[in-house]
């Protein structure tokens, strides 16, 4: 019985328009043992008649037979153990693992049959002493010399004890002496195993073979027995039990190779999820950074309520808006759902929101007076600090806002019990139906010299400087204001406060409007709906509230802020994604010859694979660490700028704890999610060059 038999075997290479034949018809019979050698010129298919053998190549025709098993329908797994403990091969170019040492490179066939490290090492060192080469077991294989790595080449052969050894032009780059040395290693190894051995060196193979088989053009046109022993011993087949321990060492040397290119994909990846987590903490916090940021507008205390009507011009397309006062039923009919509010009359006329005002004799041109009931202060959780001081009939004592203090230029600690003046005049025409007197005009004025007893905190987009007053306090000032001219003639007291509210519904005095007062904060947010729902008919009851308007404008911008952060984040994570797939690729075309000595090692596909999929998944899990820990830092810096520019709080919220309704789902979901990806991105490259060539990648450089 042989060890190898192959039947009318041939191997056409083919590309889009031509074809080469490179073995062509041919039968051989090789014995268990023996040195036997294959000459012919280049290019007479020698070598591909050696990757037939191993498995690298598949036979266009013909059968090839190994111990009278077909193996040309072999599947991944039954080469992989073949090459595992039936065959070997030797190189002429060596095809070592350069990075590894020597020993490890003796060792690896072993670690990839499932034995220890430790007992593979042993084995290897055992090997190197029988060769007297033990002092090199700790070298780097790629600083050996020639004839150092053609040995070690033979010992990784060797180590798994073959059947058949096959070395493909082992003397071809070696000197005389060294080429001596090697042949007597193969002849000594060939007394107990098959040697089969391609060569150039006719003198060697005179000197050394058993067999000469001449090839010329694909074809075999001599073989000549000299000395061959055809007797067959099967040996038991070795137990393998696969394991990846072994791709340790070559995931730490792909890291070492790649440094730069892995500094690269680690920063990468950390921006990446950097972005990705301030992106979602944004997305998540925004919604409730701006409710709480609505609440902490006093302004959402006041809003102003009016009944609007459009008339036509005749011949023109135009039309004039008019506003009056609503009456008692008009207004409870629109705020029918709204609890826990007051109306009272506009003093918008009288104690205007925009009156002049001066800080330490200069002028204040921006800022805006806005009235509250003390009942809302009171009410309001929000500022529970603020309470104390705002209630009570003063009028002179004022809260004020952030934005307040940029506009006088002071601190809050300067500015607590600051004093500042306002002041304002105004004139009222009360037409009496007397044909004598007509009209009357009277006067109204006030200097005030305010004091700030407390400042908020407020959200600043968009938000002007404002000046809280007491409304309550207001009103018992206007009650305690006559007007002397109209009173005189009415023959009583008349109040300024009497007039706005006796004044016609249409009157200037009248501020066209009345105050919606809120007692509670809660119930902005019905308020908010009623202001939107009135302000989708034109004529009808027309609400406004500066705080809305804020609130508003502050959604419309986040929310197209939103839009463009996800666009942002899907562009940048498929550029992430784009990153780590390229780099997965070219760690795979730079190293596919690697790839190809460990297939001929009898390392199975999806070990290699493991190689780079172990690189890229650790430096995914460190970026992701990394990103993590980043993006929780840089989320704490960021809500303090926001927070100090524009008074909101907790605007970038990661949603750590709770994602998807899953506890620490972000976490689990992003890592997991980031993983699949680097699992995807590192196989793609792998099975779209599944069928690279082999023994392309270990032909002569």
């Amino acid at each position: 019985m042989f060890l190898f038999s192959l039947e009318h075997i041939s191997k056409t290479f083919k590309n889009n328009r031509t074809s080469f034949t490179a073995v062509n018809d041919v039968t051989l019979m090789l014995p268990a043992k023996g040195l036997v050698s294959i000459v012919g010129k280049s290019g007479c298919g020698k070598s591909t008649l050696l990757n037939l053998l191993i498995g690298i190549e598949k036979p266009s025709k013909g059968r090839i037979y190994f111990i009278n098993q077909s193996i040309v329908r072999w599947s991944k797994k039954q080469f992989s153990k073949y090459r595992l403990r039936d065959i070997s091969m030797v190189y002429q170019h060596y095809n070592l693992l350069d990075d590894l040492p020597v020993i490890e490179n003796i060792a690896i066939p072993l670690m990839i049959q499932g034995r220890s490290k430790k007992s593979s090492f042993n084995a290897a060192e055992t090997m190197l002493q029988s060769f007297g080469m033990e002092r090199l077991k700790s070298q780097i294989a790629g600083t050996l010399s020639g004839g150092e790595k053609q040995r070690v080449s033979i010992m990784r052969a060797l180590i798994t004890h073959p059947k058949a050894i096959l070395c493909d032009e082992p003397t071809g780059a070696l000197d005389e002496k060294n080429s001596k040395q090697i042949m007597d290693e193969l002849k000594k190894i060939s007394k107990e195993k098959l040697v089969l051995m391609v060569s150039h060196n006719m003198s060697l193979v005179r000197q050394y073979s058993d067999r000469n088989i001449e090839m010329n053009d694909g074809k075999i046109v001599n073989d000549k027995t000299i000395n061959l022993d055809q007797t067959f011993v099967e040996n038991e087949h070795q137990k393998i039990r696969y394991k990846h321990k072994w791709t340790f060492s070559l995931i730490k040397q792909l890291f070492k190779k790649n440094i730069f290119k892995g500094i690269f994909s680690f920063i990468s990846l950390v921006v990446g999820f950097v972005s990705l987590f301030v992106g979602i903490g944004f997305i998540s916090g925004s919604e409730k950074s701006q409710n709480e940021a609505l609440k902490r507008n006093l302004a959402t205390g006041c809003a102003t309520i009016s009944e609007t009507s459009y008339y036509s011009i005749a011949n023109s397309p135009l039309e004039f808006k008019k506003n009056i006062r609503p009456n008692t039923e008009v207004v409870d009919a629109c705020l029918d759902s709204l609890e826990d509010y007051q109306i009272l009359p506009n003093t918008n006329y009288f104690f205007s929101p925009y009156p002049s005002g001066y800080f330490k004799n200069n002028q204040i041109k921006n800022f805006e007076m806005v009235p509250l009931l003390n009942s809302f202060i009171e009410q309001n959780d929000v500022y529970p600090e603020i309470a104390g001081d705002f209630i009570g009939n003063s009028l002179t004592n004022v809260i004020v806002n952030n934005v307040f203090l940029k506009e006088i230029n002071l601190s809050k600690k300067e500015a607590l019990g600051s004093d500042f003046s306002i002041s304002y005049e105004t004139s009222i025409t009360f037409y009496t139906n007397d044909e004598e007197k007509p009209f009357i005009n009277d006067q109204f004025s006030y200097n005030l010299k305010l004091k700030i007893i407390d400042i908020v905190d407020e959200f600043s987009f968009m938000n002007s400087p404002k000046i809280y007053y007491s409304y309550d306090a207001l009103s018992e000032f206007l009650k305690s204001e006559t007007l002397t001219n109209i009173s005189q003639y009415q023959g009583e007291n008349i109040s300024v406060l009497d007039y706005i509210e006796k004044s016609k519904d249409d009157s200037p005095e009248s501020s066209y409007s009345s105050f919606i007062f809120l007692e509670d904060i809660s119930r902005s947010e019905k308020l908010y709906e009623i202001i939107n729902q009135t302000s989708q008919k034109k004529d009808a009851v027309q609400i406004e509230s500066k705080a809305y308007t804020i609130g508003e404008s502050y959604k419309q911008f986040i929310s197209s802020f939103k839009d463009a952060l996800v666009f942002f984040l899907m562009i940048g994570t498929i550029g992430v994604l784009f990153i780590l797939g390229m780099i997965s690729l070219s760690n795979f075309l730079e190293n596919k010859k690697q790839s190809a000595i460990l297939t001929c090692l009898g390392a199975k596909t999806n070990s290699i694979s493991l190689i780079y999929l172990g690189y890229n998944s650790i430096i995914t899990v460190l970026s992701f660490l990394v990103g993590f820990t980043i993006s929780f830092a840089l989320q704490n810096i960021l809500n303090k700028i926001v927070h100090l520019k524009f008074g909101l709080t907790g605007l970038i919220s990661i949603p750590i704890e709770s994602f998807l309704g899953i506890k620490f789902g972000l976490v689990f979901t992003t890592l997991l999610g980031s993983l699949f990806c680097t699992f995807l991105f590192t196989i793609l490259p792998i099975v779209a060059y599944k069928n690279f060539s082999i023994s392309g990648e270990l032909r002569d450089e």
